[in-house]
């Protein structure tokens, strides 16, 4: 057996830890951009400690730029020229997924001349970039860990990935305080999002032995967690185990890929602007049925470490069901009639190259329609 691990340089976990990042980010340089969602930050306070952190440490944080919206390719073209405007030493992003990917793509590409949409899909090349930090504030995406971002392609129309071994943030925040405000909603679908990470790196054609023991530990902490921090926004001990789960699903799926839910959830995130944690928790039920022949053992395994006497598929829609989110792709905003491009969108997709069962285009018709 050979396997490779590629885990970020720095992952610090704890509540409260955000206000210790000019102690970590210090030895990076002394100017920086930052990459931030809506204005929540501010609201909260957190934007104020962050920048406090940094100009204790004579770190001055020369813009900010708001993303609003799913990260396209021209938001990234956008801080890459801000960051060589500014003279930055190193980028963060702060927010959720959206923020994250932007700020990880930019800082991964700077110095290199084309523009973002050249980048996609294409092989390793020659790594110039300037260091990421990562500060996220749902537990979900993963995008702290991984090194990749999933980035809308505004000439195809898809959702595709931008990816280097090189483009893992040096430093990685994980406060659990930050997902206090989330509301219920987010909660639920970043949180199914994590969970489609793990359940997903766990039946991975990919997976080894230490991702699967990540995998499995991040399927204990979100069972265990996700519904309590939906009903409950204060819980403290949900909070921070759904900032682990997430997490720990990160450092195994960054290893491992995905599978047939992310295939199908980016195209339709892409075309109907759907959040992709609500694709992704819609999806996993029918992705594990699908599976379910050519990994029957995985899922057993995954029902008796959460102690059910159910199909897990089964025990996830019931657990959605008890979710303020959308329960099918038509009330998410599906629409009938895009069936082809859908199809075409997917089989771009690498993640299917990871999936435990061949996928077939009738398999594809097949899962969307019993999600509608």
């Amino acid at each position: 057996m050979e396997f490779l691990l590629n885990f970020p340089k720095n992952i610090v976990f704890g509540e409260d830890t955000v206000k210790k990042l000019g102690d970590y980010v210090m030895g990076y340089g002394k100017s920086c951009i930052m990459v931030t969602g809506s204005t929540s930050l501010v609201k909260s306070g957190t934007m104020g400690i962050i920048e406090e952190s940094l100009s204790d440490k004579g770190i001055t944080c020369k813009a900010i730029y708001n993303v609003k919206g799913e990260p396209d390719c021209t938001m990234v073209d956008e801080v890459r020229e801000l960051a060589k405007s500014k003279a930055t030493d190193f980028i963060i992003g702060a927010g959720g997924g959206s923020p994250l990917d932007i700020a990880k793509a930019a800082a991964g590409l700077h110095g290199q001349e084309l523009p973002t949409s050249d980048y996609l899909n294409k092989e390793p090349y020659e790594y110039k970039g300037i260091p990421f930090i990562a500060i996220p504030t749902t537990a979900g995406t993963g995008s702290e860990i991984t090194n990749n971002s999933v980035l809308h392609n505004p000439v195809t129309g898809n959702k595709v990935s931008l990816a280097h071994p090189d483009f893992q943030s040096k430093v990685a925040i994980v406060d659990p305080t930050l997902t206090y405000n989330m509301p219920a909603s987010i909660t639920a679908y970043t949180g199914m999002d994590a969970l489609t990470h793990a359940i997903e790196s766990y039946t991975s054609i990919a997976a080894n032995p230490i991702t699967s023991t990540l995998a499995e530990k991040a399927i204990e902490l979100i069972m265990s967690s996700l519904e309590r921090a939906v009903k409950n926004g204060k819980d403290v001990a949900a909070r921070r185990d759904m900032a682990m789960g997430s997490m720990v699903a990160a450092l195994a799926f960054a290893q491992t890929g995905v599978g047939v839910a992310h295939a199908i959830s980016h195209p339709l995130g892409a075309i109907f602007d759907i959040p992709h944690g609500i694709l992704n928790s819609i999806l996993l039920p029918e992705a594990i049925d699908f599976n379910n022949e050519s990994c029957p053992l995985k899922y057993k395994r995954i029902e008796e470490l959460i102690g059910i006497n159910e199909k897990l598929s089964n025990y996830i829609r019931k657990m959605i069901q008890g979710m303020p989110i959308p329960q099918n792709l038509t009330e998410a905003g599906y629409k009938k009639g895009r069936e082809d491009e859908i199809l075409e969108m997917t089989f771009q997709s690498r993640s299917l190259y990871k999936n435990p069962r061949k996928v077939e285009e009738k398999d594809v018709v097949g899962i969307l329609a019993r999600c509608i």
